[in-house]
């Protein structure tokens, strides 16, 4: 079977260690742009095909555990509350995925295949390496910054958007995935982001020459 995404290379990074901003740099200097997180929101939205068996599914696994609907009147899925049923549940995550996996899938594909031959495609995935995504993908990128300062930049970004986050939270969610410096040692390229956004540039702009170079 053909692995489409042996043609893109995959994106990642931690919270705080600025992979949305490099991911938009690397669009901004000519690269197509894939997003994980916007294709799984995508497949739930009531508009998308794959909307009315996803629903059926989810509503008939865990509507039970839930004392609200999981779907709102307009069709819109309450991921908080899903999250809270799911989490930390090996089978009930293994579950789940099994129902999104196949929908996400199928709509990478369909954008990939819009993207069209000979285009540098970078996928953003924040579980890249957690999935096993890392070994389908051409190779894989990494935007790092040490976990302190990746800390600093999520409390500091909650503060100003007035969020309640507390350190002992966002260390909660650093270590549900893999470190930062295993997946430094994993990656195939780095894009250091350890210092000001100036230096970020330059490091993307390096590492997407190369891309385009090969």
């Amino acid at each position: 079977m053909e692995n489409p995404y042996a043609q893109v290379y995959g994106l990642t990074g931690v919270i705080g260690s600025g992979k949305s901003t490099a991911a938009k740099m690397l669009q901004e200097m000519g690269a197509s742009l894939l997003d994980a997180d916007e294709i799984a929101r995508y497949v739930v939205n009531p508009t998308a095909p794959y909307y009315k068996e996803i629903r059926e599914k989810i509503e008939n696994a865990w509507q039970e555990y839930s004392p609200e609907p999981l779907f709102s009147n307009s069709g819109v899925l309450n991921r908080a509350r899903l999250g809270s049923i799911t989490f930390g549940d090996p089978d009930r995550v293994l579950q789940l995925n099994s129902i999104m996996h196949p929908p996400i899938q199928e709509e990478f594909k369909r954008r990939l295949k819009n993207i069209g031959e000979g285009k540098l495609v970078i996928y953003d995935v924040p579980l890249l390496f957690e999935t096993g995504l890392n070994k389908r993908v051409k190779a894989t990128i990494l935007v790092y910054a040490p976990e302190k300062v990746c800390v600093a930049r999520t409390l500091k970004r909650a503060h100003d958007a007035k969020v309640p986050l507390t350190e002992e939270e966002v260390y909660a969610r650093l270590n549900a995935q893999i470190s930062i410096e295993e997946k430094r040692s994993l990656a195939d390229y780095i894009i250091d982001n350890s210092g000001t956004v100036d230096k970020l540039k330059e490091e993307v702009s390096r590492v997407y020459q190369k891309l385009v170079s090969l």
